[in-house]
């Protein structure tokens, strides 16, 4: 591994500096400097320039034993908005925050599960933000950036989808359609890394920096921390653990391979499994994911023996599928997040903590923690609108180490003319 810069070193630094702000809301420059063991003329000057942007804001003093009042900092709500977009198979859901990341307002619009194209997807985005707009004629001078989740495998150095099978997508252009009906700078990404950069600032982040964030819905996927760094690999594809092989040669998947994770804890892989024990089960015709999922576990606590057994087994499924993990990145620490956690908690959840043990080795197995957040798409919206906070860093000259190098976005030359304006500096 190639050595740090300066300029890496001063990022990952600022990095540092902005979560531990963030995760505590309001902190002294000594308290910044304990936690994240950078020296305080360090962190003076990391502040200082997180305050002359605006996006840090001095909150009060408090008073010292026989010294100077000692100044206390927040993040600033008055710096300008955020948009965070996760688009989804079943939903498009756009989510209104401040620079404080306290979330403001959000529209949500379900869709079909079909296949769609990026000008529909766009078009739903679009729907959804005229919505907000309306409500709030301030985002026309507050506006400083868009993160968008789109499913598949997201490349935002290139900005296209390289692969989204549940829409047959392959080298999706996603970038025009895009900015055609969100008229500021764009950072794009999928949920897994959305997710997982939410639990990094806001979940086991805080406590952890060797940890993985297990995703659990339509498909599945673990994002990768290591050393407190989000880990994306080449082209943004690292964590496809859904794509791993749990089972050789089994159930079709529907990246095109057989006996893959996600088709055996993802929701088809779920509703397989229960038409492999009850082929005329009555849960198998409903068709939406998640009234399938709490379907399934209201069945099971109601005594149904099939819906039970199949509960079972996903448990015992996952719980393969995590101590690989386990193995192979000896983490300290696993998250298991998304919307299946909240619909099928308890039960998945006491399956995979009595399985757990028998599918890791013995040393990893001894030291890693297993936590379940029963989190709705809460997650994906947060990561978001952390990514285009760092996106709007790195257009004013403060980079952050976790997001990928994107190119600079296009010009007003040719973006759509909105009126929308990204809004000078202030307090």
């Amino acid at each position: 591994m190639a050595a740090k810069s300066s300029k890496d070193i001063r990022s990952e630094s600022r990095f540092m500096v902005l979560r531990s702000v963030y995760v505590h809301g309001t902190v002294t420059r000594a308290q910044i400097s304990a936690e994240t063991g950078l020296s305080p003329a360090t962190v003076t000057t990391l502040v200082g320039e997180l305050v002359d942007e605006g996006v840090l804001r001095e909150a009060g003093q408090i008073s010292s034993q026989g010294g100077r009042p000692t100044a206390t900092f927040q993040a600033n709500p008055r710096r300008g908005t955020l948009l965070a977009v996760d688009v989804a198979e079943t939903y498009v859901r756009v989510d209104l925050f401040d620079t404080s990341l306290d979330r403001l307002d959000q529209e949500r619009v379900e869709i079909p599960q079909v296949a769609h194209s990026i000008e529909s997807v766009a078009a739903h985005i679009g729907d959804c933000l005229g919505r907000l707009r309306g409500r709030h004629p301030e985002l026309e001078d507050s506006l400083l950036g868009a993160g968008i989740s789109l499913p598949g495998q997201v490349d935002p150095v290139r900005g296209v989808d390289v692969f989204a099978p549940n829409w047959g997508w392959h080298e999706v252009p996603l970038m025009e359609a895009l900015e055609a009906v969100v008229p500021v700078p764009i950072r794009i990404d999928n949920p897994l890394m959305a997710l997982a950069t939410g639990e990094l600032w806001f979940g086991a982040g805080r406590r952890f920096r060797q940890f993985v964030a297990v995703n659990l819905g339509t498909g599945v996927g673990a994002g990768i921390i290591v050393d407190g760094q989000l880990l994306r690999g080449r082209g943004n594809s690292a964590g496809e653990w859904g794509h791993t092989t749990l089972i050789w040669d089994g159930r079709e998947c529907r990246c095109g391979r057989t006996g893959c994770v996600e088709a055996y804890v993802g929701v088809e892989g779920i509703r397989a499994t229960l038409a492999e024990i009850a082929p005329e089960h009555d849960l198998l015709a409903v068709p939406h994911h998640r009234d399938f999922i709490e379907r399934l576990m209201r069945a099971e606590a109601a005594g149904d023996d099939a819906a039970r057994e199949a509960l079972m087994r996903t448990g015992d499924y996952l719980a393969a599928g995590i101590g690989n993990l386990v193995n192979l990145l000896n983490p300290e620490h696993v998250s298991v997040l998304g919307w299946i956690t909240r619909y099928a908690g308890s039960e998945l959840q006491q399956r995979v903590r009595d399985r757990i043990a028998q599918e890791c080795l013995p040393g990893p197995s001894g030291t890693v923690g297993i936590e379940f957040t029963e989190a709705d798409g809460e997650g994906v919206s947060l990561g978001m609108a952390v990514l285009a906070l760092e996106a709007f860093l790195e257009r004013v000259g403060l980079p952050s180490p976790s997001s990928p190098a994107v190119p600079a976005p296009s010009t007003g030359r040719d973006r759509p003319r909105t009126g929308w304006a990204v809004p000078h500096r202030g307090h």
